[in-house]
């Protein structure tokens, strides 16, 4: 049984004074009960201010926690959008850069294939005069020998080597 039920059994047994309500108590006896009470009481209050104690730090170090995990989701999340987006933005800057590289090695190259398309007909041009010229000259010696060797053969001169003459 507790203090406080001996306490309560203890002025239940107690004499009445009548048409009052009130009764007569032992006072050592309840002052015995008090002191019990007293050196009981604060390890019991002690115990309990402890729990409560102990509840609220726990509760403030749970809301604490969330807090801080809940910034850290949010700051993560803000991360992770800006690197997406910087990762897109990098992208499309990457396809224009692309594109733009392609459109110019298209110009270089026409235009490469327009120069050498240039220097070869300037350089099929001049082939072609000079292997005109060349036709030309072969066609004045041709006709020339004849006519030389006709000349030589009255002098008495022997014909000479074509090949010493191209010398």
């Amino acid at each position: 049984m507790t203090l406080i039920e001996e306490m309560e059994k203890m002025v239940e047994k107690a004499p009445h004074i009548p048409l009052s309500g009130k009764v007569f108590l032992d006072g050592d006896l309840l002052l015995d009960y008090l002191d019990r009470l007293r050196t009981a009481l604060p390890e019991e209050v002690r115990q309990a201010q402890w729990i409560r104690q102990e509840r609220e730090r726990l509760l403030e170090e749970a809301r604490l926690k969330a807090r801080s995990l809940l910034e850290e989701a949010e700051k993560r999340s803000e991360i992770m959008a800006q690197e997406n987006e910087l990762v897109r933005k990098a992208r499309s800057q990457a396809s224009e850069i692309i594109n733009r590289a392609r459109n110019v090695a298209e110009e270089v190259k026409a235009g490469a294939l327009s120069y050498a398309d240039g220097l070869l007909a300037k350089l099929e041009a001049s082939l072609n005069q000079a292997l005109a010229q060349v036709q030309q000259g072969r066609q004045e010696l041709q006709s020339y020998p004849a006519a030389g060797a006709g000349e030589a053969a009255a002098a008495g001169e022997p014909e000479k080597d074509s090949s010493q003459n191209r010398r």
